[in-house]
């Protein structure tokens, strides 16, 4: 009998640190949304109104109502781009559309509900605050669109993190392989970044610092937390890095790409010679680099079950050298 205890003690106590595990992931890789609804003479509508989000990319919903102070709020959201609907009896639907939504951050979207038919709605429109009222931490989002557009060599999405106060390059701190997210924060190094891939761990405990390398077509979006981060995001006292990988949608999408730099695209270096009468000779030796890659997403359930895949590789020549770059994959799931 006292065997028998001790098995479901054991039972219980793993599914509670498994649920503890999967909450903090959650956390770290969610996102929030709060606001206000009133009507035109800004009196609270309370504990009548009703709240939906949408998930334009998945069609994932989830519905909330309003307090009596008029608040809603929703806690663990995926991070993209949502609609979102305000509802209450005897006042016109209110609606915004394509309000981002960031991994780390609480945004505030207030509706303003006017006397009308249900069936009737009003399309809100406005940009968020500028500051995250919510925010403790000091930290900088890097966006999907600064992904896509800002230049990246190396195809290291980390060196993004340079656009963040008081982030720096840092000497590797590894020989033994390449590795990616090499910052030094506030002047401290690279081994004590912590750095996690939707909510999941992904520090080397040996030696420090990342273990898993992403390709840059793979990343949705991430954050760095330089300063006074929470304690969702502990375990280093540097800095802590959450990254956000892209998943698939409802509809079929994918991405191809191709880097090329060529001797013939190469300009002629200058070297000192005394030996003629210029002074210099030029010289553009041979050098060829390549880098493709490229992505493909969709569902295999509508609003259900998705599935992402990416992979990129460089490879370059140079006299007396053919060096081949690693290939890099990364790919993610969704269930809903």
């Amino acid at each position: 009998m006292n065997s028998k205890r001790w098995i479901f003690v054991a039972v219980m106590g793993c599914l509670v640190l498994l649920s503890s595990i999967s909450l903090v992931g959650q956390v770290t890789a969610s996102a929030s949304l709060q606001g206000t609804i009133v009507d035109k003479t800004q009196a609270v509508i309370g504990n009548k109104a009703e709240v939906t989000v949408t998930n334009k990319d998945t069609g994932a919903t989830r519905t909330t109502k309003t307090n009596d102070a008029g608040e809603y709020r929703f806690d663990l959201l995926s991070a993209g781009i949502y609609n979102i609907k305000a509802t209450a009896p005897g006042f016109s639907a209110g609606e915004a559309k394509t309000v981002e939504l960031q991994v780390g951050r609480t945004t505030t979207q207030n509706f303003t509900l006017v006397p009308g038919a249900v069936t009737e709605t009003v399309e809100v429109t406005g940009t968020a605050p500028l500051v995250d009222q919510t925010k403790t931490d000091v930290s900088t989002n890097i966006t999907p669109q600064q992904i896509t557009d800002l230049p990246l060599i190396g195809r290291d999405i980390a060196d993004l993190a340079y656009l963040s106060p008081g982030v720096k390059a840092a000497d590797s701190y590894d020989p033994t392989k390449n590795r990616y997210s090499i910052l030094s924060v506030n002047g401290q190094g690279g081994r004590n970044v912590n750095v996690t891939v939707n909510g999941i761990d992904n520090k080397d405990n040996t030696v420090g610092g990342p273990v898993m390398q992403l390709p840059a077509e793979a990343v949705q979006e991430f954050a760095i937390s330089t300063q006074r981060f929470s304690a969702v995001n502990g375990r280093s006292e540097g800095a802590a890095i959450n990254v956000i990988t892209k998943s698939g949608s409802n509809n079929y999408h994918g991405s191809a790409f191709g880097f090329f730099r060529a001797q013939a695209l190469n300009a002629d270096q200058k070297l000192a010679d005394p030996t003629v009468p210029s002074g210099f000779v030029t010289s553009n030796p041979p050098y060829s680099r390549q880098w493709f890659g490229g992505s493909i997403g969709g569902p295999i359930k509508k609003d259900k079950l998705f599935v992402f895949r990416s992979a990129d590789g460089p490879h370059a020549a140079q006299p007396c050298n053919l060096v081949g770059g690693p290939a890099r994959f990364g790919g993610s799931n969704a269930v809903l």
